[in-house]
Formats: structure tokens, C-alpha cells, sequence
């Protein structure tokens, strides 16, 4: 016992880690809840801010559905925290059992995060419609009063699909204790919503849906050509080689010999270009269309100069809100000009600059880029960023200062420019 314990502990502490990070407007909320072992239901559920389960129990739900699963057991229990479900008294307790737990399984649903908590099923989508509208909000006492409408027999299995943890130990739970218990919260929810909630101004992890339209403007652009040196590589390009060329004898081979050379020009020259770069938009919310057509302008201004880049090269085009959003791979200029021509930015989310760093992994590991010098990330720099260092520069430009509130890696090279006029 004392060994799953130890176990389970890890478990849960491993939840609330991914959780945390995910989305860190929960992680000053899972810290107010302490989790306990040794509960003979042999399920899991909350009393006030202690949440008991049985540890072999949770060990075979471990192993048989993934960590997936008990990060959505400690959401929903979270949730129904947050919603004060414990605090509400009804009548009819199946009904009001149900409805707890239908607003908090679509809650969770609704933060479309399957790397966390796994796919939405199908089946629940279908049940889901017949309570919530798309973008609609109700609260477990709307629910509780919808339910009148259907049959016990599909409130059972209702209750089979959505139950996830024991609401017996809520019905322990004194007068005095749910006072308590709802006073302590209201207070923590409105202290962490006003340090950092889910502001469209703050790193969030919803994903944008909203597509516009840009147009490249034709004006004065930077010249990139020195800052891009530090992400280049030496590398021998075909081409003739004049600056080590000797003039003379292959002028006096003309003259003399009936235009024969004595010398001819290499065919190949050593030159310092750009192989491979990655350049990530920020399109989430926070930044102003405004924002967005100056980050194209200033790609624009890299990407359009042959002289920056070999005649074969690899540059991965990346727009990410709080998830990647589109992905354009550029190869020559000509493919460029091309994509140039019509661009659509995708996005209007939280912001998260990590899914840019996971897919750059996913490309080395896949050796689609296997000599990348740099990541360029045109952003506010108000997101989430990753706690490693990568083995590559990352160099995060901005339009103007970055906001006071934004903390920026060590690691990372921050340039502020100004518009060109």
C-alpha cells in the first residue's frame, strides 16, 4: 500500500505539472487542493479542498487508459470547485449528480486540448447538442431543470458516460462547512482572475478560428542581410568563382592562343548563405492587424533578397496562436513570390509560443531540417515560452518595446525595431 501510495502520488503530481502548463491560470487552483489516499469506495472525490482516492485503484486506471485520463479526473474535479457544485443543494440528487457532471466533462471538451485530455468522443457530441448550443454557456442548475425533459433511461446512461468521480462525500459536508467552502473560493477564483485570467490580452491556449486576408505593401524594406549571417552556413554553390579568378592569364590565353585560355574560372565557389531558418508569426489575439501586416512586411523584407539565401533552400513559414495554425514550406524564391501574392493569416487565439518549438522538434527528428541555425518569431512576446533552451538561436523581434509585464528567456535575442517609412 504504502508503495502505490508513492506511486499514485507521482501520478497525481505529474497531472497537475502538464495541467499547469497547458493552462497556468489553473496551476494557483490545483495547489489549493490536496490530495489524499486510502479511500475504500475505491473511487475518487472531492470533501471541501481535499480530494480522497484509492490508490490501486488509480493504478489501474494508470495503466489501462494513460495519463490522459487522470489529467481529465483532475480537471473535472477542479471544475466542479470552480463551479461551486458543492455548494448547492437540489433536490433531486441524480439529476443534479448529472448535471455537475455533464457541465464539467463539456467544460473540459470545450478546452479542446486533446494532447491533455485525449479526442471528444462522438457520442458525446450528439448529447452535448441537446443541452448547449455552439459558443453557448449554462450552469449545472440550467442543466438540472433541462433534464425534467428526458427519460430515466437516458439519464442513466447519461450518468454511465459522464460520471468520473463520487459525490457521496459531498452530502458530509455541513451547513457551516459549505459556507466556508464557498467564501474561500469566491475569493481565490476573483484574486487569480484578476492576476491572469483568460484575457484576449493574456497567454491563453484557445485556439483562434478567425482567417483574414493580407496584401503585401510595396515599400522600403530592411536590410536583413547582416542579421540573417549569424543562422548562416559555409557551404561550396555552383557557380563561377571570380572573386579568386586570376584575369591575367586567361586575357593573355585569348590573345594569343586564338582565344584559348590558360586559365579557366572555378566552377564553384565558398559562400556564407542561409540554408534553413524557421520564421513563426504570432496571429493570436493579442496582436493588432496592424501588428501582423508590419511582421509580413518584415518577412518580406528577408525572404526577398536572393543574396541572403543558396539557390536551394529550406524555410519553414509558421502562423501559431496557442496552436499551429498553418505551415508553408518555401523553398526558391519563385515559391515565394507566389505565396506572396495571397496570403491568408489564420488565428485571433491565446498565445502559446511552444507548439513552434515542438514542431521544429518534429522536423529535425523526421530530418526534414538537419543544419538549423535560427528561429525568427515575430511576436508581442506576451505568451507562454518554453522552459528549455533549443540547440538553435531564437531571436524574437518585436514592434516597439515588448509590454513591462512580458519576461522574456535569457536565452533568447530580443530586437525591438521600428516601422519604415
Amino acid at each position: 500500500m504504502r508503495q502505490a501510495e508513492e506511486i499514485s502520488k507521482d501520478i497525481w503530481k505529474l497531472a497537475k505539472q502538464e495541467i499547469s502548463c497547458a493552462c497556468p491560470f489553473f496551476a494557483p487552483l490545483l495547489e489549493k487542493i490536496e490530495i489524499l489516499g486510502q479511500n475504500e469506495r475505491k473511487s475518487y472525490g472531492l470533501d471541501g479542498f481535499w480530494m480522497w482516492y484509492e490508490p490501486f485503484e488509480l493504478l489501474n486506471t494508470y495503466q489501462e487508459q494513460g495519463r490522459k485520463k487522470i489529467n481529465r479526473m483532475l480537471l473535472h474535479s477542479l471544475f466542479h470547485l470552480l463551479y461551486l457544485h458543492l455548494a448547492e443543494k437540489k433536490k433531486e440528487e441524480t439529476r443534479w449528480n448529472l448535471a455537475c457532471d455533464l457541465v464539467t466533462e463539456y467544460t473540459i471538451d470545450c478546452l479542446k486540448l486533446p494532447y491533455l485530455t485525449g479526442d471528444v468522443q462522438a457520442q458525446r457530441k450528439e448529447i452535448y447538442q441537446n443541452f448547449w448550443k455552439e459558443g453557448e454557456g449554462k450552469t449545472a442548475g440550467q442543466i438540472y431543470e433541462s433534464l425534467n425533459r428526458y427519460s430515466e433511461t437516458e439519464i442513466k446512461n447519461w450518468e454511465r458516460i459522464f460520471a468520473s468521480d463520487s459525490h457521496e462525500l459531498w452530502r458530509k459536508l455541513t451547513e457551516e462547512e459549505i459556507e466556508g467552502l464557498k467564501t474561500q473560493w469566491e475569493k481565490i477564483i476573483a484574486k487569480t482572475g484578476s492576476e491572469g485570467g483568460f484575457s484576449k490580452n493574456k497567454a491563453g491556449m484557445q485556439k483562434g478560428t478567425t482567417k483574414e486576408w493580407y496584401e503585401l505593401q510595396k515599400k522600403k524594406r530592411r536590410d536583413y542581410h547582416r542579421f540573417l549571417q549569424r543562422f548562416s552556413i559555409k557551404r561550396e554553390e555552383v557557380q563561377a568563382d571570380l572573386d579568386s579568378f586570376d584575369y591575367i592569364p586567361y586575357h593573355y590565353g585569348l590573345c594569343m592562343y586564338q582565344n584559348m585560355p590558360f586559365i579557366e574560372p572555378l566552377e564553384y565557389t565558398e559562400t556564407k548563405r542561409l540554408e534553413e531558418l524557421v520564421i513563426a508569426i504570432d496571429t493570436s489575439s493579442s496582436c493588432s492587424r496592424e501588428m501582423v501586416q508590419f511582421f509580413l512586411e518584415e518577412t518580406a523584407g528577408m525572404l526577398g533578397n536572393q543574396e541572403n539565401f543558396f539557390k536551394k533552400f529550406t524555410v519553414y513559414l509558421i502562423q501559431c496562436d496557442s496552436f499551429i495554425q498553418d505551415v508553408v514550406l518555401i523553398t526558391s524564391m519563385e515559391e515565394w513570390k507566389r505565396y506572396s501574392r495571397n496570403i491568408k493569416i489564420q488565428g485571433r487565439g491565446g498565445t502559446d509560443f511552444r507548439p513552434v518549438f515542438e514542431y521544429i522538434e518534429t522536423l529535425k527528428q523526421k530530418k526534414k531540417l538537419k543544419h538549423l541555425k535560427g528561429l525568427i518569431y515575430f511576436s508581442d512576446g506576451d505568451g507562454i515560452f518554453p522552459n528549455q533552451e533549443p540547440d538553435y538561436e531564437t531571436a524574437f523581434v518585436f514592434l516597439g518595446e515588448p509590454k513591462e509585464n512580458v519576461k522574456i528567456p535569457k536565452w533568447v535575442l530580443s530586437l525591438s525595431l521600428s516601422r519604415t517609412k
